[in-house]
């Protein structure tokens, strides 16, 4: 089951990495997402795709960041093809460039993109 709303410890450390923040980059083509708002539920977000045709922001469910955080903490490893085709999250490089700015989230490869969380000795 999917969660429909961030818990506090997800959305804390979003909100954290959102601030101040217009627009984060995919990691591995670097194409631009522009932060429109953020709340429980997801972040909303423009492409140059949606731009280009007017469409708007999108929301990215809480439940697609959700479900890579568990599974990056589960594993300590999280990689963009794994979130895409196991994990059925069809906006995978936005999620992954997003927890790619949480500070115990690193980029270990690009291509395909690859994150590992680090956890405090």
């Amino acid at each position: 089951m999917y969660a429909a709303e961030l818990d506090d410890d997800l959305f804390d450390r979003i909100a954290l990495a959102l601030e101040g923040v217009d627009v984060i980059e995919t990691l591995s083509i670097k194409r631009p997402n522009w932060i429109s708002a953020f709340d429980r539920t997801g972040v909303w977000v423009e492409t140059e795709r949606s731009r280009a045709r007017g469409s708007g922001a999108q929301r990215v469910p809480a439940w697609m960041f959700d479900v890579a955080w568990k599974q990056l903490c589960k594993n300590g490893s999280l990689s963009q093809i794994e979130l895409l085709n196991d994990l059925n999250v069809k906006r995978s490089a936005f999620v992954c460039a997003l927890l790619a700015q949480l500070p115990d989230v690193v980029v270990v490869q690009n291509r395909p993109t690859v994150l590992e969380r680090i956890t405090p000795a």
